[in-house]
């Protein structure tokens, strides 16, 4: 393992200095422009475009703001909210996994108590089923 992975896992920080205390931020800007300039990238490409991304990226990928809050270190939730930004496949994946679950959970009730709760009707549940409530 290298010794700036070693230091990283003793400090709470994620980018610990020899000294284990967090880099300055005029360091971290420092060492960021040493790379952006000669790859031309443009100067309004800032260290924090990087965790912004990350963030934003989390959120496409399916994380919730509570996870995106974990993963960034935010103090409130509201924070972590602008990087979830619901697209409609987003919300069909999650409308599928809300009838998934309900599925499972009718299917593991009881044989006497198997019948279609009212919040779980859904254009997929026969009449039969209906009726039988």
């Amino acid at each position: 393992m290298s010794e700036a992975r070693v230091r990283q896992e003793e400090s709470p920080y994620g980018f610990p200095a020899e000294t284990g205390r967090p880099y300055l931020v005029m360091s971290i800007d420092y060492l960021h422009s040493e790379v952006r300039d000669p790859l031309r990238l443009p100067k309004d490409f800032v260290i924090h475009s990087l965790r912004h991304t990350f963030g934003t990226r989390l959120g496409e990928a399916g994380a919730d703001a509570f996870t995106i809050m974990r993963a960034m270190g935010h103090s409130s939730v509201t924070v972590s909210q602008k990087y979830v930004h619901p697209t409609p496949e987003a919300m069909e994946r999650a409308s599928e996994r809300w009838e998934a679950f309900n599925q499972k959970a009718v299917a593991n009730l009881p044989e006497g108590e198997k019948r279609q709760l009212p919040a779980t009707i859904s254009s997929t549940v026969s009449e039969a089923v209906l009726v039988s409530r």
